[in-house]
């Protein structure tokens, strides 16, 4: 709830509770494997931007961790649809093997963007 409409609420809308009581919900379930199945499930429902939103909404080490376990195809329709920078973030904490199947299944323009911003990173 918006926090600044459950400040105007009065007792009408929730009966038997004070209005000053309404907190908003700031919960999120930031567990991998949990955003894991969502990732998976909106990759598979042909929804590649929530996939993408989803995954980009975790820690670097949680996002390297799901694409580690979705499989290859599903990998490679989520690296199109991310930036160079965010993809390359992704590739610095997974394995060499992983992060040359992902760049091989990559457009050439983007993979080396994608190589352009690894090497750099690597040599700061």
């Amino acid at each position: 709830m918006n926090p600044i409409y459950a400040e105007n609420l009065n007792n009408n809308h929730f009966p038997g509770m004070d209005a000053g009581a309404v907190a908003p919900i700031l919960w999120c379930d930031e567990r991998p494997d949990a955003a894991l199945e969502v990732v998976s499930r909106a990759l598979q429902g042909g929804e590649p931007g929530t996939a993408r939103l989803r995954l980009m909404r975790l820690t670097e080490d949680s996002q390297a961790h799901v694409v580690r376990q979705l499989p290859a195809e599903d990998v490679d329709r989520l690296a199109r649809g991310l930036s160079n920078y965010a993809l390359a973030r992704i590739c610095e904490r997974l394995p060499n093997a992983d992060v040359h199947g992902i760049l091989e299944s990559l457009p050439a323009f983007k993979r080396r963007g994608v190589e352009m911003i690894l090497v750099h990173r690597r040599n700061r």
